[in-house]
């Protein structure tokens, strides 16, 4: 009876010990797809933050709208599935007073595309805007 607890015992260790290793080497392989994401991301957004810094924004006012308008080019070799513009619009005290983004999809290369920031405030001193080529 002894012989068969031990077994048992020694079953269900071997059984654990295993299922941690592989569970460790899950949990390795999944980190090192993380950064591999993360690598690319950050290559992707210094890629669409060197074309957009070229872009010559313009606001324009009418009697009903405000808006922001600038042409981004894809001056890369590959298709950009994604790139977002964030926004934030400054009034003279330095206070955001409007905060939001838009996007643009599967951008070719060499294709040029026109982008309007609708505004919804009209009364601002100044304005940023940052591009990045994913949602997260």
């Amino acid at each position: 009876m002894k012989k068969i607890l031990i077994g048992i015992v020694i079953g269900f260790v071997v059984i654990i010990g295993g299922c941690a290793a592989l569970f460790g080497a899950g949990v390795s392989s999944v980190d090192k797809a993380v950064k591999e994401v993360e690598q690319q991301t950050v290559k992707e957004d210094t890629k669409v933050q060197e074309m957009v810094k070229d872009i010559k924004w313009e606001v324009k006012k009418d009697q009903f709208s405000t808006k922001i308008v600038g042409i981004f080019e894809n001056t890369s070799d590959e298709v950009l599935d994604y790139v977002e513009f964030n926004y934030k619009l400054i009034d003279s005290e330095g206070t955001v007073i409007e905060n939001s983004f838009t996007n643009e999809t599967e951008v070719n290369p060499g294709e040029k595309r026109k982008i309007e920031i609708m505004c919804i405030e009209n009364d601002f001193e100044k304005y940023e805007i940052e591009a990045k080529s994913t949602a997260l």
